[in-house]
């Protein structure tokens, strides 16, 4: 139970993001067309969400401990040189459907998470997170239904150094549904990344990305494609119908 509930909190955590007003009293499914720019804003802290505030089952912040945040696993700080570490070789692999309701909030996640740690020599050197989960929330004034799809990779580039740099390599897919008394709304994201490099920190240093994002809600709708080159810094250009903007992914500022 205590694996379970503290995976939940991190999922609900997570589930609450959502475009800019879409969960205040209105919704306008068929007003105007978000702009490329507009989009641009939303998407870095969207991605921002992904890759470090927990919005599903994987947290850059956690680096190749990333697992033991979860509860899933105990990885008791694992060091890259652990010669001969227990984990090289295994896989956890959960299956949630776990409820809880408190102060008039019902919330739930459905589905399973799989962790695969992957060993060079017997050195811990990266890992492997799948997911395919269901988070519901609902209450007197609103439900929500998010669906999570993440198929991720972590590696060190040397896994002789506990300092080493990362790579990251995969797929992150999210689908909303929100559902007001005044209305409702949708939004999707789903990422490619290419050979994004991180230092042992977590902060990207470069590599890119592809994405496309679509949905409805206060301020309007939208349905983008585009590309992502990450800068370091926490900068990145992002590419939608030609255009070029520069947008910070932490703040969503872009020029």
């Amino acid at each position: 139970m205590k694996i379970k509930a503290s995976l939940i909190l991190v999922l609900l955590a997570g589930s609450v993001f959502t475009f800019t007003g879409c969960k205040k009293s209105s919704t306008n499914p068929s007003g105007p067309a978000l702009t490329p720019k507009q989009v641009t804003s939303q998407l870095a802290l969207n991605l921002n969400a992904v890759l470090y505030d927990g919005f599903g089952a994987f947290n850059l912040n956690g680096g190749l401990g990333a697992p033991g945040n979860l509860g899933l696993i105990n990885t008791h700080g694992l060091k890259l040189n652990d010669i001969g570490d227990p984990l090289c070789g295994t896989m956890a692999d959960t299956t949630l459907n776990y409820s809880v309701s408190e102060n008039g909030v019902q919330a739930s996640v459905k589905g399973n998470i799989k962790i695969s740690f992957i060993c060079a020599s017997g050195i811990l050197s990266g890992f492997n997170i799948t997911d395919n989960l269901a988070v519901g929330e609902s209450s007197s004034d609103y439900s929500l239904a998010v669906k999570l799809i993440e198929d991720l990779t972590l590696a060190a580039q040397n896994p002789q150094n506990d300092n080493s740099n990362l790579t990251l390599n995969g797929t992150f897919t999210y689908d909303g549904t929100y559902n007001y008394k005044s209305g409702n709304s949708t939004q999707n994201f789903s990422y490619t990344f290419n050979s994004i490099v991180l230092d042992s920190s977590g902060e990207i240093l470069s590599g890119s990305a592809t994405f496309a994002t679509n949905g409805n809600g206060k301020n309007g709708v939208w349905n983008y494609s585009g590309s992502i080159k990450f800068l370091g810094g926490g900068n990145a250009t992002v590419t939608i119908n030609g255009a070029v903007y520069n947008v910070n992914i932490e703040t969503g500022s872009v020029s």
